[in-house]
């Protein structure tokens, strides 16, 4: 029960930060507003379908609500590179996605 309370807290984390209310994210999602409640309280648990919507409507991956439930999230390169990245502001965070644009299309 305490991991879905941190992928509840996760889950309301990212509604918050888009400006969505439970019932908007209920429209993007085909969710019931009532089951996002429950989600973010940490009193159900999200199959992968419902994660997947949800990190689709927040435009992001399953990484940022699972990777840090990991018992050794630090020794994740990808979870180290989420919580770097999401520290960023957002002038930065262009930066760098520009930059990974150019390393891609270089390779």
């Amino acid at each position: 029960m305490a991991k879905n309370k941190e992928i509840g807290s996760i889950l309301r984390e990212y509604r918050v930060k888009n400006n969505y209310t439970q019932e908007d994210v209920a429209e993007v999602t085909g969710l019931a507003p009532r089951y996002i409640s429950q989600l973010e309280r940490g009193l159900s648990n999200g199959s992968i379908d419902t994660i997947i919507k949800l990190c689709n409507a927040y435009n992001i991956t399953p990484n940022h609500i699972l990777a840090g439930l990991l018992d050794k999230p630090e020794n994740c390169y990808s979870y180290n590179s989420i919580v770097n990245y999401n520290k960023l502001n957002e002038k930065n965070k262009f930066v760098v996605d520009s930059l990974i644009q150019i390393l891609l299309e270089n390779q």
